[in-house]
């Protein structure tokens, strides 16, 4: 399960430079809202597992879900500059 949202987390900044190639500002919301959506169902299923059992392990499931998000927030900022670079990168490639 955790390496499925690295992978997907990764993919990120990639979505955001080809979103920009293909000049769709809308768009541009779609991959994180759907992360976030991925991330929140993981915590749920994370949370089931955890059933009955101690405090620590409830602890463990906020700490996976917080650090995601954190790393979500900040490839989600880090999204509108490689946007603009696709953006940029479709220019390029539309001038020659």
């Amino acid at each position: 399960m955790f390496h499925i949202t690295r992978r997907i987390l990764a993919a990120l900044p990639l979505a955001s430079v080809m979103i920009g190639l293909a000049d769709q500002p809308a768009m541009l919301v779609l991959p994180p809202s759907l992360t976030a959506g991925l991330l929140l169902l993981r915590d749920r299923q994370i949370r089931r597992r955890v059933g009955l059992a101690a405090w620590p392990s409830d602890g463990f499931a906020r700490h996976v879900l917080v650090d995601d998000l954190g790393r979500l927030a900040c490839l989600t900022l880090l999204g509108l500059p490689l946007f603009f670079l696709g953006i940029l990168l479709r220019g390029a490639l539309t001038a020659t």
